[in-house]
């Protein structure tokens, strides 16, 4: 079916249920970032496959929600659907729930899948509705109605993740739980998040492409632990482990009849990772606490083996993209490439690493105007013929056994023009100011996110998406709760957490460019005024020196590029050759 037959097909078990608006969110049950086929109804029913955006079908519009990242994709693939892209954050754009409210009559109702939308979320927009009457109806099974052939639930083995990358074991993360509790004079506390509950329990999995997470709820009590998956996905070994430490496996779907039964007094939960269903039968019984940490706060803040891996795990990386980029520069002096064969090469150069699992994300390979849509994939449909021209932007990352790992590099690969050069040397300086700030204890990531655009500013530019995510050790390549971003987030940066450091330029249909390392906050100084805090920059990777202007750099700025480079220089240069070594001095020579 065309996407215009099954919005149709929709509009048609809308009308028959007396349904006037449909939610379709791109959410898990577990409102995971990244899902499984299982789950991807927006994109079956809209086209657009970019991971954030919400779909919202009346009986005569349809309208989706995404942010900046994805404006410049979603006008493409919503063409000839007759879907209107809502571009989030802009002052015209209309808020979803607002939206829906007007389009709405009185005494109407708007249907969502329950499993898939955030208590919170549902709080709000039900506050709004009853203004009108409007009825929410959370037990949505149309999708399935419609979407034939829906993919099953994954079912993937999930493997205990060794200890000599954990760093600390299963039965320590669930005792620190389990104080908690007691501490708190609470009887449970609920695991929704996927990564949360690989990391409490260390097991990982490959039930979500990129992400080595495996589909499961899990509940922690003051004598017990529960986790709630598929149990064929386990080995005896990992099921005897767990039993011994006091882990009781339950079916995945059994969580909703197991909180009714087990009748908790109070729980912990993250409401804002919580859905709607589970936290609406965990409310005919129980006090709700919410905790938007726990674990989600531990795990954010790396051990010394997590650290020590994820430096590990750079460093092999350092080496694959080194001859990944000699490989690339003798090619294009022989031929023309293309961004799916370039997309190819870094996964290949990457698998010949030890440790290496998979890719953490899919690549994003833009030529010219294509490195201008953020978060691009190359298609066979949209994969452009690269040239010795222009800029060539590749944001990349691995899933390492020690480590994740997400790097952005822009190269140019001819001469660049006067505007090219300061674009890019606005970037790289808003790049190095966050990644040599030094700042008190206590600071937000909206305070440090001023710092990487105060270089953008000064040239009235500036670009729509935040500066830094928290990034998993061995899991998701997004994790809370620490973001440097405009937007407020009332957690401070701790030491231990590690933070993409982003900032980029995107000139619609001319190119994008952006620089990206990864940065570990760490323990500065004390002196009298405060406790001071700064990071340290754990990828290893030349930066590109061809559309640099020196004469824009304060020099200050052009010490910290010198110095980042003969660090990548002196740790990459013992795993090469001499071919590669000699070809890295020059990358890494000083400006």
């Amino acid at each position: 079916m065309t996407i215009k037959e099954k919005i149709a097909k929709l509009r048609l078990v809308m009308s028959d249920k007396k349904i006037n608006a449909v939610i379709i969110p791109s959410s898990d049950p577990h409102l995971s970032e990244y899902i499984a086929d299982r789950w991807k109804a927006r994109e079956w029913f809209s086209g657009f496959n970019g991971s954030a955006g919400t779909l919202v079908v009346t009986k005569r519009k349809a309208a989706l929600w995404t942010d900046s990242r994805y404006f410049l994709q979603a006008e493409r693939q919503l063409k000839q659907t007759n879907i209107r892209l809502m571009k989030m954050g802009l002052s015209d754009t209309p808020d979803i729930y607002d939206w829906i409210f007007i389009n709405t009559p009185e005494n109407g109702v708007v249907a969502f899948d329950g499993e898939c939308l955030s208590s919170s979320i549902v709080k709000d927009f039900s506050a709004k509705f009853s203004k009108k009457d409007i009825r929410a109806v959370s037990d949505f099974s149309l999708i399935n109605n419609v979407w034939e052939n829906r993919p099953e639930i994954p079912s993937n083995n999930i493997f205990s993740l060794d200890l000599k990358y954990c760093g600390k074991s299963r039965a320590s993360k669930i005792k620190d739980l389990q104080n908690y509790l007691i501490d708190n004079n609470t009887e449970a506390i609920i695991l929704t998040a996927l990564d949360d509950i690989a990391w409490t329990f260390n097991l990982r999995g490959s039930d979500i492409k990129y992400n080595p997470v495996f589909i499961s709820f899990a509940i922690i009590t003051k004598e017990k632990s529960y986790l709630f998956t598929n149990k064929s996905k386990i080995s005896e070994k990992d099921y005897a482990e767990l039993a011994f430490d006091n882990v009781e496996i339950q079916n995945y779907n059994n969580i909703y009849f197991f909180v009714i039964e087990a009748n908790y007094k109070s729980v912990i939960v993250n409401t804002d990772k919580i859905n709607y269903r589970l936290f609406n039968t965990l409310n005919e019984c129980s006090k709700i606490i919410d905790s938007k940490t726990i674990p989600t706060l531990s795990k954010a803040i790396k051990n010394e083996i997590e650290i020590g891996g994820m430096k590990n795990a750079h460093l092999k990386d350092g080496v694959a993209l080194t001859k990944f980029f000699i490989w690339l520069e003798k090619t294009l002096e022989k031929r023309d490439t293309s961004e799916l064969e370039i997309t190819e090469k870094l996964q290949e150069f990457r698998s010949q690493q030890s440790e290496f699992i998979d890719e953490s994300f899919s690549s994003i390979v833009g030529y010219k105007g294509n490195g201008a849509i953020i978060h691009y994939s190359a298609t066979p449909e949209t994969n452009a013929t690269i040239k010795k021209d222009g800029f060539l932007l590749i944001d990349s990352g691995a899933q390492y056994l020690d480590g994740t790992t997400d790097i952005t590099r822009t190269i140019h690969l001819s001469t660049p023009t006067e505007i090219e050069c300061r674009d890019y040397t606005t970037v790289l300086r808003g790049h190095i100011n966050l990644a040599k700030a030094k700042f008190p204890y206590g600071t937000r990531g909206s305070q440090l996110d001023v710092i990487a655009r105060m270089p953008f500013w000064e040239n009235a530019l500036n670009y729509g998406h935040g500066t830094g995510h928290g990034i998993g050790c061995f899991l998701n390549v997004h994790e809370g709760p620490q973001s440097i971003r405009p937007q407020e987030n009332p957690q401070i940066i701790e030491a231990g957490m590690i933070t993409s450091n982003e900032p980029g330029i995107y000139i619609k249909d001319k190119y994008g460019i952006r620089i990206e390392n990864l940065i570990l906050a760490c323990e500065s100084e004390k002196n009298d005024f405060d406790n001071f805090m700064n990071f340290e920059t754990i990828t290893y990777c030349f930066i590109d020196k061809t559309a640099i202007n020196k004469n824009l750099m304060l020099p200050n700025e052009i010490e910290w590029f010198n110095n980042y480079h003969k660090q990548v220089f002196d740790l990459l240069s013992p795993h090469l050759n001499t071919e590669e070594t000699n070809w890295l001095k020059q990358k890494t020579s000083e400006l």
